[in-house]
């Protein structure tokens, strides 16, 4: 089986500034080909494929729809599979299967990632509780810690009387949604399971005002991450409110979350005492953390709506950093994707970087080797 190293859709790619090498996928079957959010890893365990976001946009313009493209390495071949066009929310594939799931209107749906493989309807959000157009009904999917299940933090907005916000979680064997907490006229999102409790998620409550994406003054503290447990109610996760932050993630021990707080830098939370740890001081975006915490990767931008595609990696043990990547935006008129932002995470039992770059004039997917950061950090 091929390797991204070995594989004639990637080309090696070295910054210029200290030689660090990138694997970028060079094979196209889309103008526009995405990595996966940063909380949802897009490997099989076995590294044979690697699922990837895919937008078909005019040339010059923007997307807000994709569909989901696969590159299989035992065939050294990529496929698009136009079937499974998705407007919101993050795909998660099983990484034991290879199947990937993603959300259309109320619906999830899966497919494998052969090219005979055909969609599947796992199950659908309640029509019944469907009370206004759904924005989205998961963030981005994950898998419950026992595997029977895919949370959801379904949105909808009804004209006139605000917005409604259902936390739950939805069976893959077809069994109805079960409803944790209905949370009405607020803006919450980024729902995730914890990687260690079936019964515990975490989400996030946006600092705007409504569905207008009006926000109140950025410097205002609020409470921007909460814990729920089955059968209780949400709770601020912090001590205190805090101001604009964003972007969380668990530990992959399920004992501690981590965000980023703008301006200030990505933070440590231990869940049972709710002590704050500030392990990368700085002006982070997205950030990510390997599954034993020593390793951070994260992109920077200085304008929150476009993509320079900084991205830099950190070693906790040294305190060392090195750069990946550091590419001005993309020229005006270029085609691209509507939410142009690196995401960079650790993948494939955290022996690559997967991340979106823009090197080569253009939104592709790129892969960097560990290793060779962890070398260059020591």
């Amino acid at each position: 089986m091929h390797t991204p190293e070995t594989s004639r859709l990637f080309t090696p790619w070295r910054n210029p500034a200290n030689g660090v090498e990138s694997l970028i996928l060079t094979g196209h079957l889309a103008p526009v080909q995405q990595s996966f959010y940063y909380t949802n890893p897009s490997f099989t365990a076995d590294g044979r494929f690697l699922w990837l976001r895919c937008g078909f946009p005019p040339e010059g313009g923007k997307h807000a729809a994709q569909v989901l493209g696969v590159v299989d390495f035992e065939r050294d071949e990529m496929r698009v599979y136009h079937e499974t066009q998705f407007p919101t929310g993050a795909p998660v594939v099983d990484p034991a299967t290879g199947e990937v799931y993603w959300g259309s209107e109320l619906d999830v749906w899966k497919r494998g990632p052969q090219a005979e493989d055909k969609p599947v309807l796992v199950n659908r959000f309640p029509r019944e509780l469907a009370k206004g157009r759904p924005e989205r009904i998961a963030t981005h999917l994950t898998f419950s810690a026992d595997r029977k299940s895919l949370n959801l933090d379904a949105r909808f907005v009804n004209t006139g009387s605000g917005q409604q916000f259902f936390i739950g979680d939805l069976p893959l064997d077809g069994s109805p949604f079960r409803l944790w907490q209905r949370i009405d006229g607020m803006f919450h999102d980024h729902a995730l399971f914890s990687p260690t409790d079936p019964d515990v998620q975490m989400f996030a409550y946006e600092y705007w005002q409504d569905h207008t994406h009006e926000p109140f003054n950025g410097s205002t503290p609020y409470h921007r991450l909460w814990l729920i447990r089955r059968g209780g109610k949400a709770e601020p996760i912090l001590r205190q409110s805090v101001s604009h932050s964003g972007h969380e993630w668990w530990d992959a021990a399920g004992k501690s979350l981590w965000y980023v707080h703008y301006g200030v830098g990505a933070k440590k939370v231990d869940l049972r005492t709710r002590e704050e740890q500030n392990l990368w001081p700085g002006h982070l975006a997205h950030a990510h953390c390997d599954r034993t915490g020593t390793y951070l990767v994260a992109d920077m931008m200085g304008d929150p709506g476009v993509c320079d595609c900084h991205v830099g990696f950190r070693n906790l043990e040294t305190g060392r950093e090195v750069e990946i990547v550091n590419r001005p935006p993309l020229p005006a008129g270029v085609t691209q994707c509507l939410h142009l932002h690196p995401h960079p995470q650790f993948c494939l039992g955290d022996k690559y970087i997967c991340h979106t770059t823009t090197v080569r004039g253009r939104v592709d997917v790129a892969l960097v080797p560990v290793a060779d950061l962890i070398a260059r950090t020591r």
